[in-house]
């Protein structure tokens, strides 16, 4: 009897201790998963892209001609974005043989012809009375003669015309035309073509110049 009470008494300690263990382990399984490293940090926003660097003066302009067209890019194809007039100063931004990137008051930038343009500041080469004409703007040696029209529309049509340095219109191009009426476009660019010019003058020479022609309807 004695015996079966030891056997007895080994199995329940041996018992004990298996229990004793499995919580034991389980504890440290449930320490170990406390301890374990916290969730990375979220990687920091990317730094915003730097503002594109804003372009510097090189000089101040002033305007030669009556009226000069400020166009979007260095072409006489580009779109017009705005109109300056002789007298007005502008901020100079690029120059080259054709061209000049100029900056007007109101902060816009755009493309205008470097021959109605003059940088203060320039030095003008004196000539010998009588050696050639003077430099000089253009001006009308016939205007152009309204033509009648029966259409009932009415708006406004802006055509850009390329006069060569005799003062004959070479060319024409519709800018604008807010009348709806293509025939309306038509007439007014006749209009233009049966003027005459006296071509401004550049350093002895006649020059080829765009005048710009509105028409009201």
């Amino acid at each position: 009897m004695k015996n079966i009470e030891r056997n007895s008494s080994a199995r329940s300690k041996g018992t004990d201790r298996s229990v004793c263990a499995t919580l034991l382990a389980a504890a440290l399984a449930v320490f170990a998963a406390c301890q374990s490293a916290p969730p990375p940090a979220p990687a920091p926003a990317p730094a915003p892209a730097p503002a594109p660097a804003e372009v510097k003066p090189i000089g101040m302009v002033k305007v030669t001609a009556s009226a000069l067209n400020v166009r979007s890019e260095a072409a006489t194809a580009a779109d017009v974005i705005a109109q300056v007039k002789r007298g007005d100063r502008l901020t100079l931004l690029e120059a080259n043989e054709s061209w000049m990137k100029v900056r007007l008051a109101t902060g816009q930038t755009g493309w205008a012809s470097s021959r109605f343009l003059q940088r203060e500041g320039e030095k003008v080469v004196s000539r010998k009375k009588g050696s050639c004409q003077p430099d000089s703007d253009f001006a009308f040696a016939q205007t152009p003669t309204p033509n009648l029209s029966d259409s009932a529309a009415h708006g406004l049509i802006v055509i850009d015309a390329t006069v060569d340095p005799k003062g004959n219109v070479s060319s024409t191009k519709l800018v604008q035309n807010t009348t709806g009426d293509e025939a309306l476009g038509f007439l007014t660019e006749r209009e233009i073509k049966s003027a005459k010019f006296i071509a401004p003058v550049r350093n002895c020479a006649a020059k080829t110049f765009i005048f710009t022609y509105r028409r009201t309807f």
